[in-house]
């Protein structure tokens, strides 16, 4: 599941709540926990994902996870690199691939299939790029 936004002041990307939704209904729908994850923290608890901008920052970070044993989440922030306020298409797709890339980068350390995910990957960021409904 993918969850919200925690930008760096001043520094963020122009996606909307309906970005939100569709990428984190879009993701919960290409994942499901497995025994490694469910041996760690059990069936009930949720892996999180926040996105977060920065613009000292080169290359994708991944910081995690964090666990909220009373919200019994596991999260964990991907930062991708801001580097203006001018996002063409261009620009915002490699963005959402970056996000994609990071969630897969996470499944793979729980040994969650992403196969579905990487293969509907590109489809998902069309839809997001030509949806004007999901980017400010």
């Amino acid at each position: 599941m993918y969850r919200r936004f925690i930008p760096e002041a001043g520094v963020n990307f122009p996606f909307t709540h309906r970005f939100q939704q569709f990428i984190s209904k879009e993701i919960t729908q290409r994942s499901r926990a497995t025994g490694k994850f469910v041996s760690k923290y059990g069936e009930d608890f949720d892996l999180i994902f926040n996105m977060s901008a920065m613009s000292s920052i080169k290359k994708v970070e991944i910081k995690g996870p964090t666990v909220f044993k009373r919200d019994k989440d596991v999260e964990y922030t991907i930062f991708l690199p801001w580097h203006s306020n001018e996002h063409d298409s261009n620009s915002l797709r490699t963005v959402v691939h970056l996000l994609i890339s990071g969630i897969i980068h996470v499944f793979g350390e729980w040994g969650i299939d992403s196969t579905t995910l990487s293969d509907d990957a590109d489809a998902l960021v069309e839809r997001v790029i030509n949806d004007p409904s999901m980017i400010e």
